[in-house]
């Protein structure tokens, strides 16, 4: 599991962050491979830094941001991995123009990433501000990159998590959550517009509040369990302007009765799996997930045809078929 800790301290003038970036970069807590840079080199992040509060004439008050993602000494995992995830971590809006330096330590029993971020926006000299919503948020994408990973993850406030084992069990077939995500995931990759991707996932038994008023998308389950579209993973795919765009992308590439085909092909290998026993009564609420795991014998072809589009895979021309 990883953990987010900000770090208050006395970040007021240049040489304390120069102090700061110094430290993480040392020869003794970190290695070549192991740290690197957004939107800035990090062998001159020092100066990287500067010269932007210095353009956008915003040298006073805070100069840095300090947090660190630490890895439980429990938890089996590589340097390698853990600046695989700070990687990925950086690529969220938040960060988006914001130069950042940061490097795995290796000097400790728990590997952990040291970040330091330049309050001042390169891109648009606006300052550093992370709201409570955007703290869970940064936390909550940090959890979904350990999922990624095959790590474990938090949960609630005593810190408790789910080794590798459990998530695995529960995500091949006893998590409602990850029912709900491939529920979500085939709405849209057979959906044309809104309209069209609510009414799919109506006919999955799961409810919809997309509002123009409101910044999140929530969904529901029959158990009246609910799930933001910002949980799921990667968050950046199932924003609304995202979402949009898939369905913009389906109405343009492929004619509206092979979507509705290839969905009704989906809803037909769910009552196959249930009418052949393939699954337990009491798992029927899991039939995506089951269907995710087994994919075999006579379901395949079924199964085959709610596969969806994946336009991350595919080129996008009049010539895709399902």
């Amino acid at each position: 599991m990883a953990i987010i800790e900000f770090i208050n301290g006395k970040n007021i003038n240049y040489t304390n962050m120069k102090k700061r970036i110094n430290y993480i970069l040392r020869n003794d807590k970190t290695s070549l491979n192991l740290y690197g840079g957004h939107n800035c080199d990090p062998d001159h992040a020092y100066e990287n830094f500067v010269l932007t509060k210095r353009i956008y004439n915003k040298e006073n008050g805070r100069q840095y941001i300090h947090f660190v993602q630490s890895f439980s000494e429990k938890e089996k995992v590589d340097e390698v991995t853990v600046k695989k995830v700070a990687d990925e971590l950086l690529l969220m809006d938040k960060f988006k123009g914001f130069q950042v330096v940061y490097a795995v330590h290796t000097d400790t029993n728990n590997l952990h990433t040291h970040f330091i971020i330049n309050t001042v926006n390169s891109e648009t000299g606006r300052k550093w501000r992370i709201s409570k919503e955007e703290l869970l948020e940064l936390k909550d994408y940090s959890d979904e990159l350990c999922r990624k990973y095959g790590l474990s993850v938090t949960h609630g406030k005593k810190g408790t998590h789910i080794n590798r084992g459990e998530y695995r069990t529960k995500s091949q077939g006893k998590s409602w959550k990850y029912e709900m995500y491939l529920a979500i995931r085939h709405s849209k990759n057979h959906a044309v517009s809104r309209a069209d991707f609510i009414n799919k996932l109506k006919k999955l038994n799961y409810q919809v509040n997309w509002s123009d008023a409101r910044k999140y998308i929530t969904f529901t389950n029959e158990e009246g369990k609910k799930v933001r579209n910002r949980k799921l993973y990667p968050p950046e795919s199932f924003t609304k302007e995202a979402l949009e765009e898939r369905f913009e992308l389906n109405a343009k590439n492929i004619k509206k009765e092979k979507l509705e085909s290839s969905f009704e092909g989906l809803l037909g290998a769910m009552k196959l799996l249930e009418t052949n026993n393939l699954a337990k009564s009491s798992d029927s609420k899991f039939s995506l997930s089951k269907l995710e795991g087994k994919a075999k014998s006579d379901l395949i072809a079924e199964f085959k045809k709610g596969e969806g589009l994946n336009w991350e895979k595919e080129k996008t021309n009049n010539n895709l078929e399902i």
